[in-house]
This record gives structure tokens, sequence and C-alpha cells, in this order.
């Protein structure tokens, strides 16, 4: 049965993350403090896992680049491009030509452009180590991709996807936080036990990738002392099959 995200959940994280979102005014900038993503490396390690899956690690590093041309202009940028990065894993650079993107979008193809540039940071702050930034970021994209009221095609999957994915974090976020060393805290699912959620495992690995068989790519929760005894949580990595045809059709 899939879990349902708390709405009280949702609201809070309208309410934490208004200084993440772009507006007219404080547009979403990716400054040195997110660890920028400019290539993810996939390593496959040889052996199975349930005799399904492959281990793969990802390493995150940053390439030396030739500074980019001031005068390209925004029109440079396009969505099939942006969905071809967020498919590969390039959150960081996918978060620029959607911001583009963005910056000269009309509605309602503007509000469905910010969901999916803000999943994009959230997933870049996933995998490098910032769960509460992931949730909060995860959770407003939810929140515009609902939006749109989409009842099929790959945008409404897409969001079905972000659902899972954001549930799953808040599950294990729920196991980190509930307790430590020193203390115990009831996850009753007050504002409290909210304000935990992200700050337990702060800064380290605890989500993982692995390959299946059949080439999808699935976070796996797998936190320090972790065994592998029982088979730990796993989600599928949400991928966009959308082409700007698609989105044109939204507007």
């Amino acid at each position: 049965m899939a879990l349902l995200l708390p709405s009280s959940l949702i609201t809070l994280f309208h309410f934490s993350s208004q200084r993440y979102l772009p507006s007219l005014h404080n547009p979403i900038t990716l400054t040195s403090s997110f660890n920028p993503l400019t290539h993810l490396k996939q390593q496959l390690n040889h052996r199975s896992c349930n005799s399904k899956l492959l281990a793969i690690s990802y390493r995150y590093f940053i390439e030396d680049e030739e500074e980019e041309n001031d005068d390209d202009d925004d029109e440079n940028y396009n969505f099939d491009e942006a969905v071809a990065l967020f498919n590969g894993g390039e959150y960081y650079k996918c978060h620029d030509y959607l911001e583009a993107l963005w910056n000269n979008a009309e509605e309602p193809t503007r509000t469905l452009i910010h969901g999916i540039l803000q999943c994009a940071v959230g997933f870049h702050h996933l995998f490098n180590q910032n769960h509460r930034g992931a949730m909060m970021e995860l959770g407003e994209g939810l929140c515009k991709l609902r939006k749109m009221e989409f009842s099929n095609g790959p945008f409404h999957v897409f969001e079905k996807d972000i659902s899972a994915v954001l549930n799953f974090i808040y599950q294990t976020q729920i196991e980190l936080a509930a307790c430590t060393e020193d203390i115990c805290v009831a996850m009753d699912r007050s504002e409290r036990s909210y304000q935990l959620l992200g700050e337990y495992a702060s800064g380290q690995r605890v989500y993982d990738l692995e390959l299946c068989s059949d080439a999808s790519v699935y976070i796996v929760f797998c936190p320090k002392g972790s065994n592998g005894a029982i088979e730990a949580p796993r989600v599928k990595l949400p991928t966009l099959k959308a082409t700007m045809e698609h989105l044109v059709a939204c507007e």
C-alpha cells in the first residue's frame, strides 16, 4: 500500500522553504554552498544484489570546464535538453536550463517548469547529503505538479514518482530522527517531530543508488551500521518521459 504524505508535512514544506523558491524577485541560485554537481559518474560493482540488482556507486566531482560565454542568452536552452540532463543525473546543470526556461515562460507552463526545477534541486540536495533541503524542494515541486491537475501522461507519471520518493525520504528520515544515542522522540506527526526530519545524519551518506537488471535505478536507504541481512528500503529514481511537445500542450 502506498504511503500518503500528510498534508501537514506538505504545509510545513511550503512555509519552511520560501527562501529557496524562485520568484520574480528571488530566483533560486545554486551557490558554492551547494557543492555544484557538474558530472555524475557511474561505476558498476561486479556483484549481484538478491540475484537481481547490481550495486552502483555514484561519485560526484567537479570537472574543470571553460567558463561559459556570458553572451549566451536563454534561447540556447531547450526543454528536451533539460529533460536529458535530469534523466542523466545532471541535476545542477538541469537547474540552469530549467531556470532559463522558467524566466521566459508564461502560466500555466511557468508553474510546471518551476515544479520540475525544484525537483531537480531536491535531488541535488539529496545526493549531497542535505536531506532537509531535499524534502523541502521535492515537497514544493510536488505541490506545483499537483496544481497542474494532470490526470494522465508523462507529467502525471512524474508527479506520482516524485510523491513516492518524498514519502520514501519522509519514512526513512523518521527512522533516523526518532532515536539518537541520547534521546528518543515520539514521531507523532507533531510540529516538533517534523522539525527533527532531515537533521539526523545530515552530511552523512545514507542514500545509495542501485541499478536493476532492467536498467531501472533505485534509491536505497542504507544508513551507517545497517547490514545486508534485511533488504534495504528502496524507491525508484524518477525519470521524466516528456518532450517539448508535451510542454507546449500544457499552454
